[in-house]
């Protein structure tokens, strides 16, 4: 009887999620670790997990050492696309040029290249990924029925794709928002006919949704305002967080280093969006007050940084306060950035949306438990992260006095300054909690569906 019972219950077939993901290793940056991270975490017993992604393509980062974090019941599907950046990793083999060397020298795009993307393409330059992946998902529905679609964006694309599969095929989708479709601040300005037509499609989407999750609860606000309707619908915050596996074991005893205090700045420096400027100009000035800062400060970059920010950075004539660590593969990134004293981030004000962005490394500058300067609107996600976490100081974007003042209180105070904050409440923010909340949604959202 055991035996039997035994065999009945392994005979119920698992529920079958396909994730939409255009982002996924072993491209790198902080987009692919929301995926990657949910995968490692997750709980199989219940469901057969399928992801949809592209072929090797070109892409500004590649990390192939977030391949560890994907399990083996996940199955895998790459599909052909006809977008630029597929487009030009075919040119490069062409031409016998190495992806890996082309990465390396890689900027990110500028904002003239960002600004003729999102002209020619609605809703971004994936959307020529659309009927490759249709293809695809009818493939996969055939053979293992998809009982459940989550579609992480950006790119909005993935959004699209999931609304055609269940138009077509019937299958209900959840869309995954990392970032503000309308209205993101990272975005460059375009007309107003491509405006209404983003929010047109972003409408259609919306609401055709059977679920919808938010990084934030500032962009959850957003959109419920934006739309009154979704009060109605299921919508849920899961945020990002991190991942203690991917951190150095041994934090850097910094007595036995130089007395340089370091400022690190990680992940990518946008052409829009997120240029940390006001702090170079605070150093700018607090140089030429204090000379010898030269030998007492440092801001350090790990990651990327646009063509356009590089431009920027000459005219407050601190080059040789500068260093410049190229993009590293994550856990990489982290071992370097274990030896920095604090970090910084910025969000730039003058941008609509501006407050509803949390960049994913906010959660790691947390574990690291170092004190964090944000310079982002004051009623920003950021700033209460900082705020609710005891973790540091939130200024407004422009504010150099602020944050000149908050450097030299740092600088001169820098074997004490650790103990001003109290880093409470950090806990919360590890991946495995992501993962659960997901999960959870996920079968709220399939019992509905059933019931």
């Amino acid at each position: 009887m055991r035996n039997w019972f035994q065999l009945s219950v392994n005979a119920v077939p698992k529920k079958h999620l396909l994730i939409i993901s255009y982002y996924f290793p072993p491209m790198g940056g902080g987009g692919i670790q929301r995926i990657s991270k949910l995968l490692k975490f997750w709980d199989y017993a219940e469901y057969k997990v399928s992801v949809l992604t592209v072929k090797s393509s070109f892409f500004y980062a590649e990390d192939t050492s977030l391949q560890v974090d994907i399990p083996k019941p996940v199955s895998i599907y790459r599909t052909e696309t006809l977008d630029p950046f597929r487009l030009l990793f075919f040119v490069n083999r062409l031409l016998g040029r190495s992806s890996t060397k082309s990465r390396k020298y890689s900027k990110e795009s500028s904002a003239f290249l960002r600004k003729i993307s999102g002209v020619l393409f609605l809703p971004d330059s994936r959307i020529l990924w659309l009927p490759f992946a249709l293809k695809f998902i009818r493939k996969i529905h055939k053979k293992y029925h998809i009982d459940i679609i989550l579609a992480t964006v950006p790119p909005f694309t993935a959004g699209i794709i999931a609304y055609f599969a269940w138009r077509i095929y019937n299958i209900p989708f959840i869309i995954d928002f990392r970032d503000s479709w309308t209205d993101n601040p990272y975005l460059p300005h375009v007309s107003r006919l491509h405006y209404f037509l983003q929010n047109l499609l972003e409408k259609l989407v919306v609401n055709i949704a059977n679920g919808i999750t938010f990084v934030n609860p500032n962009l959850k606000k957003f959109y419920l305002k934006k739309y009154p309707e979704l009060e109605l619908k299921n919508i849920q915050v899961v945020r990002n967080g991190y991942d203690p596996d991917d951190f150095p074991q041994h934090k850097v005893d910094k007595s036995k280093m130089d007395k340089i205090f370091r400022i690190g700045i990680m992940g990518t420096v946008y052409s829009q969006g997120n240029s940390p400027e006001p702090l170079l100009a605070a150093v700018s000035e607090l140089l030429k007050e204090s000379p010898d800062i030269k030998d007492k400060l440092r801001i350090v970059f790990i990651g990327k940084w646009s063509i356009d920010f590089l431009k920027k950075i000459g005219v407050y004539q601190i080059d040789h306060l500068l260093e410049w660590v190229d993009y590293l593969p994550h856990t990489q990134a982290l071992t370097a950035a274990n030896g920095m004293d604090a970090f910084a981030l910025a969000i730039e004000d003058q941008h609509s949306g501006s407050e509803n962005v949390t960049p994913g490394r906010i959660y790691e500058y947390l574990y690291f438990k170092k004190p964090i300067l944000a310079m982002c609107p004051l009623e920003s996600d950021i700033a209460w992260l900082i705020q609710n976490c005891q973790a540091g100081v939130a200024v407004e974007y422009n504010q150099r006095i602020a944050i000149k003042q908050i450097l030299k209180n740092w600088i001169e105070n820098k074997e004490s300054f650790y103990h001003l904050y109290g880093f409470v409440r950090t806990e919360i923010y590890h991946r495995h909690n992501q993962a659960v909340q997901m999960l959870q949604f996920i079968n709220k959202i399939k019992l509905k569906e059933s019931c």
